[in-house]
């Protein structure tokens, strides 16, 4: 599973598979709704009569165009003539415009003819029931459409004289019918102009590029919740043309890039790359909401039947913490404004969130023998408060976030404080951040700790005396619970867990956790504490994978996605990325420290040429696993930079308070 070089403006999300099809395009919202049917849109070549479809086989690079937010992808062919295809694709700033420039690179010394095809296989609300695909001659266009979304497909002249369409064809894809996209295969299109129920569409391009030459044409995807909204863009992008929309939003990524740099000469050219395709990668999946997607793969519903597009609190916490640190508080600002409506009235998050902002789907029970009083992960309430009280330390906005302190920080932290067992001093039991077992995690616990220290360091700014006493004792007593009952004194390391058995009991859980870092991360203990040294020592002895590919599982035994029962998991990305920072923080010289320059060649490796971060990879080939990329672990990459540019790090430390 793989999706490769998003491209967004907040409304809009197009993003492609490994053949350069399009296999996301969701609207009117970041990650919700994708209208992209799962086959993807194929685009195919007819050359010399013979026709084929690109594919992944024929492709030479891709990657991010200069530091900016439009992608770049190259084939190439040595028959049945030496050719090129270059395909550049962006979304408008201002208008939800999908734009896609074209250009044919003839290598020969004659002319070369050539007919481009462009499949539309669009599945709008996730179904292909009612949907209408036609031709529209006066605009010269092809229109999917259904309720109130409608995505019409055009030509934009861009001075080349390549603006009309050569031919069409409407069709079924259903039963035996398997689409327009098999009448390409001839080379002649049945002009079929309208098709309705589960449908597809079709259009081609004839060129003919002079030796040594190249042709250039631009393919738009207007969408549009009415038929007037999309005919009125339309006509607006046609006056604006491709050229400018493309230079305005390669301009305004670069500065935005540019307007927060890091100093990151110790880093190769390649880490400064990915660092900041990362920044990228991370507004891409924020939507104009301020509501935070942790990945866009509609691949993953082959394995549960749901995806990855949803807003879990703490991904985001983490996104939004990194994108600070980076600089950018002015965005993340959107995020902290929304966590008051997300609320429940108990005071805490749930699961996870539409990008639409409704709560999200889950497999987490409660109430019932064996299970925690809420369905809940304790962390996704807590890490927003520790994240947002690092934004303000860092952007002092006090005005911004005065109404955030009091309709969020207050009652979660007043919920945190009281959803603790009074004689351990520790969080009740909720799932892990995993998602998969029910107990008082580490990383919950550390993470309860971080956000009841934001919250009374919150309210001390606001003279609110009472509730600052209250959460820092409470953080006090759960910082002391973890290191009394989350501690195996005969090990000298820490316990991933107390696990919640059938009958309600807390069992240790002595597995060996990648997310027992949380412990260094959010400050329960200092680099210098010797359980936690010998901790990360153990982890990184147990969890490191064995041979060539190398990397961190996230914990022993983890069966997701699992391909080698002698290695202790998959590796993740995220948890190499705890283990990278970890070496930073105790490194004397880390940016000449031969352990993390290892790390960071290892994780620019697992980026490759297109700079996609997956959730995890193959342990023997190395190859993306689950969803890709995932914002998380963009995030974390963010941070490891930010830790290596500053010569100190970028994770707070609330060890050094006098709590």
């Amino acid at each position: 599973m793989a999706r490769f070089l998003p491209v967004s403006n907040g409304r809009l999300f197009v993003a492609f598979d490994e053949h350069h099809r399009i296999h996301e395009l969701t609207y009117p919202h970041v990650g919700k709704e994708n209208h992209a049917g799962p086959s993807g849109f194929r685009n195919g070549l007819l050359v010399d009569g013979a026709f084929r479809w690109i594919t992944a086989g024929d492709l030479v690079s891709h990657r991010y165009k200069n530091r900016s937010m439009t992608g770049q992808v190259v084939f190439a062919w040595k028959t049945p003539r030496e050719m090129e295809l270059v395909f550049e694709d962006w979304v408008d700033l201002d208008c939800d415009v999908f734009f896609r420039n074209v250009t044919v690179r003839n290598r020969e010394s004659a002319a070369l003819p050539v007919t481009l095809f462009f499949h539309q296989d669009f599945l709008i609300q996730y179904s292909d029931f009612g949907d209408t695909a036609v031709y529209l001659p006066e605009a010269d266009a092809l229109l999917h459409y259904k309720d109130e979304r409608y995505f019409l497909v055009a030509l934009a002249d861009n001075g080349h004289g390549q603006g009309r369409m050569h031919s069409f064809a409407c069709g079924k894809r259903h039963g035996n019918q398997e689409g327009t996209w098999k009448d390409a295969e001839d080379g002649v299109l049945s002009g079929n102009p309208i098709a309705q129920g589960a449908v597809d569409s079709i259009f081609s391009v004839c060129l003919r590029v002079e030796p040594g030459s190249e042709v250039s044409f631009t393919v738009m995807t207007v969408c549009g919740t009415s038929r007037e909204r999309v005919f009125e863009v339309l006509e607006r992008v046609r006056r604006k043309g491709p050229d400018e929309s493309r230079r305005q939003s390669e301009g305004f990524w670069n500065f935005w890039i540019d307007s927060h740099g890091l100093p990151l000469a110790m880093l190769s050219e390649k880490a400064r790359s990915l660092y900041e395709k990362s920044l990228l990668l991370l507004r891409t999946h924020w939507d104009s909401n301020g509501a935070v997607v942790a990945a866009i793969d509609s691949e993953s519903l082959s394995f549960s039947r749901d995806t990855y597009a949803y807003l879990w609190p703490r991904d985001a916490a983490m996104m939004a913490y990194a994108l600070d640190i980076a600089g950018f508080g002015d965005f993340t600002r959107k995020f902290y404004g929304l966590l008051p409506s997300l609320l429940s009235p108990q005071g805490f998050l749930h699961h996870k969130y539409h990008p639409s902002l409704s709560i999200g789907s889950s497999w987490h029970p409660s109430g019932t023998a064996g299970a925690p009083l809420y369905p809940i992960q304790i962390d996704e309430t807590a890490l927003p408060i520790w994240a947002l009280y690092e934004h303000f330390d860092r952007y002092r906005d006090l005005d911004t976030l005065r109404p955030v302190y009091h309709h969020f920080v207050l009652p979660a932290a007043q919920f945190l404080s009281g959803f603790r067992d009074h004689l351990t001093g520790l969080p009740l039991p909720s799932y892990d951040l995993w998602e998969e077992r029910a107990g008082v995690g580490t990383h919950s616990a550390a993470s309860v700790y971080a956000g009841l220290l934001a919250a009374s360091r919150f309210a001390e700014g606001f003279g609110d005396a009472r509730s600052r006493e209250e959460f820092a004792e409470a953080a006090r007593q759960v910082r002391q619970g973890i290191l009394k009952h989350l501690f195996d004194p005969e090990t000298g390391v820490f316990l991933r867990a107390l696990v919640l058995s059938p009958e309600g009991n807390l069992v240790a859980d002595p597995t060996p956790d990648s997310s027992i870092a949380a412990l260094f991360q959010f400050g329960v203990l200092g680099p210098q504490d010797e359980r936690m040294i010998r901790t990360m020592d153990w982890l990184e002895r147990m969890l490191w994978v064995p041979g060539p590919i190398g990397g961190m599982a996230r914990y022993e035994n983890d069966y997701y996605y699992r391909q080698d029962v002698h290695v202790p998991g998959n590796p993740w990305v995220i948890s190499t990325l705890w283990l990278l920072q970890w070496k930073i923080l105790t490194s004397s010289s880390p940016a000449r420290d031969k352990d993390v320059r290892r790390m960071v060649d290892w994780v620019v490796e697992k980026g490759g040429t297109s700079g996609m971060l997956p959730e995890q990879v193959h342990p023997l080939t190395g190859a993306r696993l689950s969803v890709s990329p995932l914002a998380w672990s963009h995030a974390e990459w963010v941070i490891a930079v930010s830790m290596l540019a500053k010569g100190e790090s970028a994770v707070p430390h609330p060890w050094d308070d006098p709590l």
